[in-house]
C-alpha cells in the first residue's frame, strides 16, 4: 500500500478541529478561557484515569472530554497525526467533535445511548460553520457504531472488536492504567484506539505492511495535554 493511501487513511481515522471561535461558545457556558494541565500537575489527581472502571457504574459520556475541553495529541509517523481536538456537548445525549490535524477539519457528532455510542456524521467542515440543529441531527441516520458495552474481550461493532483490556498505556500527558484496546484489521493494516474513563481516546496507532520496506509503517497520536474550562 503507497504511503499517500496511508495518509488517507489516517485523515480518516483522525478527529479534527480547533480554533473554532463561534463553536466554543455555543459549546462552553462557561467561556473560552482554560486551563492546560501536563504530565506534572496530573500526577497528583489520575482518579479517574487509574481507578479500575466499573462496569456496572460507567456512562458512555466519561469517554469523551468535558465540553469546552481541548486534547492535544502528539504526532508520529505521518505529518497528519498530530491533532488538536475540540469537544462539545451542545445536546442533551450528543457529543461534538472538531479535531485539527493541520491539513483538515472533520466534524463528527455522536449520540450518547445506555450501551452504545452512534456515530451520527462524520465530514469535513469549514472553520467557522455553524452546528447543526438539535431536530437536524435527529433526523440523521446512524453511520456507524463508535463504541460499544460491554468493554471486555470479543466485544464486537463494525469493523471493531475490543482486543485487551486492564492495560497500562503511556503517552506524554501521563501514564494511564486501566484502559482497554479496540481493534481493525485489514489485509495490511492494523489499527487501534486506547481508552480510559474520563478521557476517551488517549492513543491512536496505525500500523502498516509495507512491501518495498524492512520495517511496518506506523502512525501514533497520543494525548500530550488537555486544556479544560475554568
Amino acid at each position: 500500500m503507497k504511503r499517500k493511501t496511508i495518509i488517507l487513511h489516517v485523515l480518516l481515522i483522525a478527529l479534527i478541529a480547533s480554533g473554532c471561535t463561534n463553536k466554543t461558545t455555543s459549546l462552553n457556558n462557561s467561556g473560552n478561557s482554560g486551563e492546560t494541565t501536563n504530565p506534572t500537575e496530573q500526577k497528583g489527581n489520575t482518579q479517574d484515569s487509574n481507578a479500575k472502571p466499573n462496569q456496572n457504574d460507567q456512562t458512555l459520556l466519561d469517554y469523551f472530554l468535558p465540553a469546552g475541553s481541548t486534547a492535544r495529541f502528539k504526532g508520529e509517523g505521518n505529518e497528519f497525526a498530530k491533532l488538536d481536538i475540540d469537544f462539545a456537548h451542545p445536546y442533551k445525549d450528543y457529543v461534538i467533535l472538531h479535531e485539527n490535524n493541520g491539513g483538515a477539519v472533520i466534524r463528527r457528532i455522536y449520540k450518547i445511548e445506555k450501551e452504545q455510542i452512534l456515530k451520527m456524521e462524520e465530514k469535513p467542515v469549514d472553520l467557522h460553520e455553524d452546528f447543526p440543529s438539535q431536530q437536524e441531527i435527529e433526523a440523521m441516520n446512524p453511520i456507524g457504531i463508535y463504541l460499544k458495552k460491554p468493554f471486555k474481550i470479543g466485544t464486537t461493532f463494525d469493523s471493531w472488536k475490543i482486543v485487551e483490556t486492564d492495560v497500562t498505556v503511556e503517552t506524554p500527558y501521563q501514564t494511564f492504567e486501566h484502559a482497554f484496546v479496540i481493534e481493525e484489521k485489514g489485509n495490511d493494516y492494523v489499527n487501534r484506539k486506547y481508552f480510559v474513563k474520563g478521557f476517551g481516546e488517549v492513543k491512536r496507532e496505525s500500523i502498516m505492511k509495507t512491501v518495498d520496506e524492512d520495517e511496518d509503517f506506523i502512525v501514533t497520536s497520543t494525548l500530550e495535554s488537555v486544556t479544560k474550562p475554568e
